[in-house]
């Protein structure tokens, strides 16, 4: 009896049920992790190499065979490298504490981050806020320069101005039960790995896309020359937004903490 015969003959008990509703749910969530992001289009191509092995197999091409073989015998080796953020940021996610105090109003912390983006505009000043959600950021708060000020369009323009000792670098943002807080300032922030940034960019906007390559951290990048507004999520960088567009964009991935 072969084990699919012996499967087919198994009577399904509720352990049964339970063991394949976890590896749902796992599955579900680290899905939806990936979702929209690089670790998407590399598990995509795994599955084509995967199609191409087995494609060599029926066809007999022993050489083929042979290199993909080797490939995947150190599948989980090659696999940990491949998604070692997206996997960094899954096991920090399950560690969240479902009892933490409930953070400031969602709808205030928007209305907030976008006064003070839109006060960086009018002046024509750059910055980047860089606002922590679920993955820690310590790292970098260590980086800059410690603080506890609330976010308020008055103390952004005062750090950013160009005159101020401290407008270079990120402002690194906390929401607590207390209210939305500035925890740190001059943060150096890492440059992205990804290619796909216009050239026009420099190096405040691919540095805002490099934070969230390494952490589910959401990122406004406000452009002195352009006078633009654009958010940095997932290694990605948002077309120009303003007005109603950037608000519902805010609240859209805001949402999803």
């Amino acid at each position: 009896m072969n084990e699919f015969t012996a499967w087919a003959h198994h009577q399904l008990t509720i352990l049964d049920v339970i063991d394949m509703l976890v590896v749902a749910i796992v599955v579900y969530f680290a899905l939806r992790l990936i979702r929209g992001t690089r670790a998407e289009q590399m598990l995509i191509g795994l599955a084509v190499l995967f199609v191409v092995y087995k494609v060599a197999l029926a066809f007999n091409l022993l050489t083929v065979e042979w290199i993909f073989s080797q490939f995947f015998s150190a599948f989980i080796v090659i696999f940990v490298v491949l998604f070692q953020n997206e996997i960094r940021r899954g096991l920090m996610h399950v560690a969240t504490n479902p009892w933490a105090p409930t953070p400031h109003s969602l709808e205030d912390m928007v209305e907030i981050l976008i006064a003070s983006s839109q006060s960086l505009v009018k002046r024509k000043w750059g910055g980047t806020i860089v606002i922590e959600r679920e993955t820690g950021l310590k790292h970098l708060l260590e980086s800059g320069v410690k603080m506890q000020a609330p976010l308020t369009p008055d103390v952004i323009q005062t750090l950013f101005c160009p005159y101020a000792p401290m407008h270079d670098g990120a402002v690194l943002v906390q929401n607590e039960s207390k209210g939305i807080c500035i925890v740190a300032v001059r943060v150096l922030l890492p440059l992205a790995q990804a290619s796909n940034l216009p050239g026009g960019f420099g190096t405040r906007h691919r540095s805002a896309v490099g934070v969230t390559e390494e952490s589910d951290a959401l990122v406004l990048v406000i452009s002195e020359e352009r006078g633009e507004i654009h958010i940095a999520q997932e290694g990605m960088l948002s077309p120009p937004l303003k007005g109603d567009a950037l608000k519902a964009e805010l609240l859209r991935h805001l949402k999803n903490t």
